[in-house]
């Protein structure tokens, strides 16, 4: 026997995409785990089962239509492999990262348990977001701790049991929602975006395919330490600072003086909702506003005023904004963002302990990419922080995306509340001095800038030959025309010459 409800506003839209897309990959969590010591699977098994009774969504499926399905009983399937080495084993978990979900019949979280010796498990835990959204990540992992110690050691979990389910706040979501209600949000958002442009051009156009990639880059603790202390100075918070200079490289990037961040807020207001699983979270928009050439005292400002007001009118949902702006239609693009930007404080990334074991998350590179780019920070609990970038390679390489994180830390590291936005740019290295050179030679243009793309300067393609021949007589380097071709930027090509390492 089922039950049928109302989806929510994000649901409905995220089965339309899954059904564009039904592979599925770009619409689900995927963590791998390192687990070393006695785990007991039996006890695993019956902590998850106690998640599936405890949590609606987890016994969830979504036919085609606008209601989802309620199962009132279930458990999650847990399936055991043996593998010969830790290679084996991270094949498996790349191979379970792009297996496919069926949302019609579920199911819709999933685990896998890859045993390589008695002592030592890799755990892929699979969830389609339908059911669990980032936060939901957090309370999945704390409350398999506790179902899983209680298991282990044959006592009650000690879980109270939930006030609401996440259709009752989809219902809730729906009925707050009313006709004016939605009206008022939207000319809201339509007046404060007037004159955006929509599209934040970081690299040259390209169709976006959504092949998904991770880098990351590990800030030291002097840098984290100084950005607190920035904060505190200034009453604004470690997201303010963070956010700020994210869109001041950004924009530097770009050449924008308004760019527009994605961020994921968590609806999660209510109280009855904290422990709740489910897809509560809804995306909204946040102006880093450049124009003027502030301090970056001013620019903190401007971006804690834009983050209230962001979040104050955070209740229309993010695919009705889209319908309202209506932006030029390009299905290689994100509509209105293509940049988020997230920041995780200490403790807050679902990390996952289980009683008696040692747990290490290994990292995976998803077979697509949710968005164009998502740079996420986060604060670890040894004082250091790691910025990860989740981009798609489709659009971007991989030297564009290193260069992007590094310039990044440069900016946190060396900001002052009194330094103009200009003047907060990362120094150039030899390499990238004496390229900018060449580059300006070829185009008989006074200077180019280390992101000034080669072909909206007005380049051609046997212009790049002479770029190579220049490079091999007065570096004494190869630079290979396709990479070249690939990489058409001063600090595109510095990254290629650096990687390689070796004169010809």
């Amino acid at each position: 026997m089922t039950t049928a409800f109302p989806m929510s506003f994000a649901q409905q839209r995220l089965c339309f995409l899954h059904r564009m897309d039904p592979t599925g990959a770009a619409h689900a969590t995927v963590r791998c785990h390192r687990v070393v010591g006695p785990l007991d699977l039996r006890a695993l098994r019956e902590a998850l089962d106690v998640l599936v009774a405890r949590h609606e969504p987890l016994r969830t499926v979504f036919p085609l239509g606008t209601r989802q399905h309620l199962s009132p009983a279930g458990q999650a399937p847990l399936h055991v492999v043996d593998v010969a080495t830790e290679a084996e084993a991270l094949r498996h978990a790349q191979a379970e990262a792009a297996r496919p979900f069926d949302v019609e019949h579920g199911p819709l979280l999933r685990l896998a348990v890859l045993r390589l010796e008695p002592r030592t498990h890799f755990l892929v835990f699979a969830l389609h977001l339908l059911v669990a959204d980032g936060g939901s990540l957090q309370v999945f992992s704390e409350d398999l701790a506790v179902a899983y110690r209680a298991a282990v050691l044959g006592e009650p979990t000690g879980l109270s049991e939930l006030p609401v389910q996440y259709v009752d706040w989809s219902a809730w979501q729906r009925e707050q929602l009313t006709a004016s209600r939605r009206e008022s949000l939207s000319r809201w958002w339509r007046e404060r975006l007037s004159g955006v442009p929509f599209f934040l051009e970081l690299v040259a156009p390209r169709p976006a395919l959504g092949q998904g990639r991770r880098a990351h880059r590990v800030l030291p603790a002097a840098i984290v330490r100084s950005v607190h202390a920035l904060a505190s100075a200034e009453r604004q918070t470690v997201f303010t600072v963070l956010a700020a200079a994210c869109g001041l490289v950004l924009g530097q990037r770009a050449g924008r003086e308004r760019v527009l961040l994605g961020l994921a807020v968590a609806n999660r207001d209510l109280p009855e909702v904290e422990r709740v699983l489910g897809f509560f979270v809804n995306t909204v928009v946040l102006e880093v506003d450049l124009r003027g050439d502030p301090d970056f005292r001013q620019l903190l400002t401007r971006v804690a005023a834009s983050s209230a007001d962001a979040y104050a009118h955070k209740d229309l949902p993010f695919e009705q904004l889209v319908e309202d702006l209506s932006p030029p239609r390009d299905p290689t693009r994100s509509p209105v963002v293509q940049v988020n930007f997230a920041y995780h404080p200490p403790h807050t990334a679902g990390a996952l302990a289980l009683h008696g074991c040692e747990v290490t998350e290994l990292l995976l590179d998803l077979p697509s990419a949710k968005f164009e780019l998502t740079l996420r920070v986060e604060e670890r609990s040894d004082g250091l922080c790691t910025v990860w970038a989740e981009f798609d390679e489709s659009l971007f390489d991989l030297a564009f995306i290193e260069g992007l994180l590094e310039a990044y830390e440069e900016v946190l590291r060396t900001l002052s509340p009194d330094a103009r936005v200009t003047s907060l740019r990362p120094s150039r290295t030899a390499t990238e001095a004496h390229l900018a050179r060449i580059f300006a030679d070829v185009l008989k243009v006074a200077s180019v800038e280390p992101y000034d793309d080669f072909f909206r300067l007005g380049g051609h393609s046997l212009q790049l030959i002479e770029i190579a021949a220049r490079v091999r007589t007065e570096l004494d380097r190869d630079l290979g025309l396709r990479e070249l071709y690939q990489h058409p930027t001063v600090a595109g090509a510095a990254a290629l010459l650096t990687r390689t390492g070796a004169s010809r």
